[in-house]
């Protein structure tokens, strides 16, 4: 009988501990929620979607579920959410500049499109956040509506002159600038509708070889891309056609070496002078963009492998 009623008290502690973890945890704060120092300014057809499919995670505002607050459920949340808001917080909207504002909407909007965001397990449990059809179509209506008009120039102008300079610029990533792209051959050519640019990509043979063959699943280490990138003009007849050069940019492939950004490197190499542009922190910021682009490998507009 002692025997017995000691487990049975062990069980009944047991019980309440449980019970007392499980109290804990749905009082538990998974996410605070700062003040909103200036929220999305759009129509609110187009607020709405962003809103039950985003801003639980990238806003301030986010609400959670209470199996969201589980015992080792909670942490993840938390995590996911502080990560959410570093990338793009609806809330914080006013911190952006009008070019980040449209360049964070049609990142959105090209990760819901590609099925990355919100994550599908995300959606397995928040079925809310799924984004049916006609609301994708909504928010690329309207982002159509704010397409940059193509600047008209009077007469014929001359692009910019790229010129390799004498040493060799190197971004933070470690990669240096390779003016040897201009033997590469064109991969495909790509035209952005939120700034007004134009860009001509290249492969270097690892990588074209990899798009011919269809071995793309992973890239081959050693793939390079580089794309120019220049503003659009329009001339007096109408015609599309390079204006100011603006950069050069790179993704260099090391599964190893650049590991923490989806087995890419990257690098951008500014204006006629070659500036390097951003740190270490900024090709974190290019791996998340390019991950709408999973189905291609991480590589966004590959034409020429459909």
């Amino acid at each position: 009988m002692k025997i017995a009623n000691k487990r049975s008290l062990t069980g009944i502690i047991a019980g309440i501990a449980v019970l007392a973890t499980a109290a804990f945890s749905f009082t538990t704060t998974v996410a605070d929620h700062p003040p909103v120092t200036g929220d999305l300014d759009a129509p609110e057809a187009v607020k709405q979607i962003f809103q039950h499919a985003c801003y639980d995670c990238h806003s301030n505002t986010g609400q959670v579920q209470w199996f969201d607050r589980l015992p080792g459920v909670a942490s993840f949340v938390s995590r996911d959410i502080r990560e959410a808001r570093k990338h793009l917080n609806f809330s914080e909207w006013d911190r952006l500049s009008a070019a980040e504002k449209e360049g964070a909407l049609w990142q959105a909007y090209n990760m819901i499109n590609s099925g990355i965001m919100p994550l599908p397990a995300y959606k397995t449990l928040h079925r809310n956040a799924t984004v049916s059809a006609s609301e994708l179509a909504t928010l690329r209506n309207y982002l159509n509506t704010r397409r940059k008009a193509v600047p008209a120039v009077a007469g014929k102008t001359v692009t910019d002159t790229l010129t390799t300079p004498a040493t060799l610029p190197v971004a933070a990533t470690g990669i240096r600038f390779m003016p040897e792209f201009r033997t590469w051959q064109v991969m495909s050519t790509t035209s952005r509708f939120d700034n007004t640019t134009m860009r001509v990509m290249f492969a270097n043979p690892i990588a074209m070889q990899a798009i011919k063959n269809k071995q793309i699943h992973p890239w081959p280490d050693g793939a390079i891309i580089a794309k120019v990138v220049w503003e659009k003009e329009r001339d007096s007849e109408g015609y599309i056609h390079p204006g100011k050069f603006l950069n050069v940019q790179y993704m260099v492939r090391d599964q190893q070496r650049y590991k923490d950004t989806g087995g890419w490197g990257y690098a951008k190499f500014e204006t006629p002078a070659l500036k390097p542009y951003g740190t270490v922190l900024t090709a974190q910021t290019c791996a998340s963009c390019h991950k709408a682009a999973a189905n291609t490998g991480g590589i966004f507009d590959l034409s020429t492998f459909n």
